[in-house]
């Protein structure tokens, strides 16, 4: 990754899932950042102007949230992270997929920095469960993630 978590942060989390599908498949559907809202339920909107590129800045909504982010990482098929703002609190998130045995283990990791960021620690560990549970959904059981990033 380009840019570590931090894991002395008060909300830090990671957590991983071995998902039967091809990490291409997989990464398309983290790299789809228009197409989030259709396979992650708690993402109401999300744009990204162009491709994903490192230094690509979007704006998505999450749980009533405001978000905006930066790209800090941008591996086809390995890595992809992002940075992301809202309020007065700093996030780092991170995805790593790895083949293995025919399929892939993906790793994400995810730590917040600012005034209370530690009380969302559980949402945090909640939410980067589901958001695992749901990628695997749409890799293996192939929904429609075709792409959507550009205008």
């Amino acid at each position: 990754m380009d840019m570590e978590v931090d894991r002395s942060a008060k909300a830090y989390a990671k957590d991983e899932i071995t998902i039967n599908a091809p990490g291409k498949r997989i990464y398309t559907i983290l790299a789809d950042i228009n197409n989030w809202p259709g396979w992650q339920h708690t993402i109401k909107s999300a744009h990204l102007n162009g491709e994903p590129s490192e230094g690509a800045e979007f704006q998505w909504n999450a749980g009533g949230l405001r978000i905006v982010s930066k790209l800090h990482t941008v591996k086809p098929y390995s890595e992809f992270g992002w940075t992301g703002r809202m309020w007065w609190i700093r996030a780092i998130h991170n995805w790593t997929i790895r083949e293995k045995n025919g399929g892939c283990v993906v790793t994400v990791e995810e730590s917040l920095k600012g005034f209370l960021s530690g009380l969302m620690k559980k949402t945090l560990v909640q939410g980067m469960r589901k958001s695992l549970e749901e990628l695997k959904a749409a890799a293996e059981e192939g929904e429609d993630v075709t792409t959507t990033t550009g205008p």
